[in-house]
Order: structure tokens, then sequence, then C-alpha cells
């Protein structure tokens, strides 16, 4: 079965392609876009839909231009079938210097339609594109409240967004003490509890309504911190395959308890930094954490961060022999840095010791990149969707 996405804002053409696309067999409509999206809707579209196929109208080339070129560039060879109202050299100039093989012309010829696609579906079978890879999810752990954990997470993912360039989901999954949304500013936009209470329900469109913006960085906050009954793992599945298909990395920041979310997380985890500082309080409380992570089969998983380091203070061996693992990653201790980031509702500055720091601990997340959906039979027309509004036009409501 060949999963195809249509963009087409011409009520003609689509109107021609819904008397035809039913009658080809093995292909399945799952998206139909009546306007053109943005390059991240379209690349969202496809990563959550699974797509093989896109059929889009080039009739406005610079729209069309723009999203077979961001195509192509994340999947090479990924088969895109033109269509438009006019025919000719120009045309077919434009479309073999975007790399787009087949073509058709309105009105539709039922039959060569078939054969495009049919066309399609074999070099897929002999040479498949490559597939999106899934977002690493790096969780947060703090030894206790107060370490410095969400300072971290916040800064770390702005790296990799601003200075890697890395798609980045920062996740505040402390429900109970969650502070992304009052560092950020952010206001009152959808949580993480909106998105697990409709889980079910969720898909590329409420997700995009749902997440809050920080510059380019993509943010879901903890919300009001009183996390109504029902919170469980098979919701925060839905919520990860939505975040993993249009990610690169997630940074999640939870708080130090071991509720069913932070442990679901947890052991989707490719990572767990725990984080500590050099405190008596905090080294004998991340010892525990260790102790627990193990318990759970996650030990392997841990790597150890210490936090607001004093060069006069005790070593790292000393802390190694304390928590039980190696320090990974070291922080100074820039108490005005970060309470500047605070009153200026951002991350920590990169030009500075600490802003280094976590800009090395960004480079060794981003080095190591290399669910079930929905049933979408439905009616054709059921299909046909014109996309949200951008940016502040549309804020989220249940």
């Amino acid at each position: 079965m060949i999963r195809a996405a249509l963009i087409c804002p011409d009520d003609r053409v689509n109107a021609e392609l819904e008397a035809a696309l039913p009658k080809i067999p093995d292909l399945e409509i799952v998206r139909v876009l009546t306007s053109y999206p943005s390059p991240d809707e379209l690349l969202r579209t496809i990563r959550v839909r699974k797509i093989d196929l896109l059929l889009l109208s080039v009739d406005d080339f610079a729209q069309s231009e723009i999203l077979a070129k961001c195509i192509d560039d994340l999947t090479p060879g990924f088969p895109v079938v033109a269509i438009s109202r006019t025919d000719g050299v120009e045309v077919l100039q434009k479309l073999m210097h975007l790399g787009i093989r087949e073509h058709l012309t309105s009105p539709i010829d039922e039959s060569r339609l078939a054969e495009a696609i049919a066309d399609a579906g074999r070099r897929l079978k002999t040479h498949p594109v490559s597939a999106f890879t899934p977002a690493d999810l790096y969780t947060f752990l703090p030894a206790k409240p107060g370490v410095g954990a969400s300072t971290i997470a916040l800064s770390t993912s702005s790296a990799l967004i601003e200075e890697l360039g890395v798609r980045t989901l920062l996740l505040d999954a402390d429900l109970a003490a969650g502070t992304i949304q009052f560092l950020l500013k952010l206001g009152s936009t959808a949580s993480l509890v909106d998105a697990l209470t409709h889980a079910s329900g969720l898909d590329e469109d409420l997700w995009r309504q749902m997440i809050a913006k920080w510059d380019k960085l993509d943010v879901l906050h903890a919300g009001e911190l009183n996390t109504p009954p029902g919170m469980d793992v098979p919701g925060l599945e839905q919520v990860l395959f939505m975040a993993r298909s249009q990610y690169e990395v997630i940074c999640a920041d939870l708080g130090s308890q071991f509720d069913p979310i932070s442990v679901g997380l947890l052991r989707e985890s490719r990572r767990i930094l725990l984080v500590t500082t050099t405190e008596l309080a905090p080294l004998h409380m991340a010892r525990l954490r260790l102790r627990r992570l193990t318990d759970l089969g996650l030990g392997d998983r841990v790597s150890l961060l210490l936090n607001r380091k004093v060069r006069s203070n005790v070593t790292d061996s000393e802390v190694e022999n304390t928590v039980g693992i190696p320090v990974s990653h070291s922080f100074s201790n820039d108490y005005r840095r970060v309470q500047d980031s605070v009153l200026r509702a951002s991350p920590v500055s990169q030009n500075s010791e600490l802003g280094e720091s976590i800009l090395n601990l960004a480079h060794s997340l981003a080095s190591h990149q290399n669910g079930k959906e929905p049933s979408l039979h439905r009616k054709f027309l059921e299909f046909f969707h014109i996309p949200h509004a951008h940016g502040d036009e549309v804020v989220w409501r249940d």
C-alpha cells in the first residue's frame, strides 16, 4: 500500500483527482492540503503520517519549489508527482531541475495517473527512500530540587537548535513543580497535561497548536502544576510518538520524583542525565537516584552532570566515589549569569565558561544522531484541509 499526500489549491484539479484516485489500487490518500503548507508543516505531515508519495500542484511554482527542495534535501529520491494546468518545455525543465520525474496536466488522464503512481511504487520497492529517524530522548533528572537541572535542560535545548541546527523539543515533564513556563515567560499556551489528556486524538495539526515557541525552540511546558488523575503511560506513548516523529532531539526536564510519567520517559531515554551539585545532600540523593535507576534496569544509561562546580570544592574523583559513576560534564558556578538569564527569559549566554560547557553537552547529544498510528481510512473529501493560521494567530484552547 502506497501512502500518499496531495497538495493542491486548485478546486477543479482537486475534483478531477477526487474522481480518479479512488480507482487506483494499493493507494491510500492519507492527507490532502488545499493550500501550500510551510516546509516544517510538510515534513511534520510526512513523518507523522508515514507518507511514501507526494502529489504536488506546481502551478504556483515558487511555493512548490520550496517544498520540493525541502523534501529532496532531507530525503533525496522521495517520489513526487507534479500536477499542473499547463504544459511545455519550460515547466518540464524546471521540474527536471528539481528532480521530479513525473508530471501530469489537467484534465487528468486516469490511465497516466495510475501509471505514474505505479512507477513510483516500483521505484520505492527497488530504491526505498531513507526512513526518518525518530528523535533521541534525553531526560534531565535532578538529584534533588534546586540543583539547576531545568537551567541546564533549557540552555542545552537552545544550544541544540540555535548553535547546531538540530530540530529540538524542550519538554517540561515535572508536573508537580515545572518551571520552564515561568523561565521563558510562555504565557497561557497548552501544556503536557493537555497533550496527555487529548492523546487519543493527537495529530500534527493539534500538536502545532499546543506547542509554544521560544525563538526557534519548540516547548511543551508542564502546565498549572495541578495534575489531574489519569495521567498515565498509554497517553504518554501517543505523545512521545507524535514528538519523536517530528524532531531530532527531545530534552525532557523531569522532577526528582519517580512518578509514572517520569518513569515512562526514563525508560524511553537514550541517556539519563543525572544532575547534582557538590553539596553533600545532593550527592547523597544522586547516589540514591542511581540506585533506583539501576533497580529499574536503567543504570547503564545514566550520565552524571556536576553543576555549580567550584574549583576549591570537592574533586571530580570524590564526587564519582560518592555517587558511584564518573562525572560526564561539569558546569561552573556562575550565579550572576544564571540570574541574568532568568530576568531576560533566555538561556545562559554562550559567551561564558558556563555557556561553553553547555554547548559541549549539546554537541555530545547531537553526535548520537545518525507507535501505532490511528486508522486513516476515510472518504476522500474528509481529508481536505486548510492549515491553521501561523504564529500567534492560533492559541490552543480546550
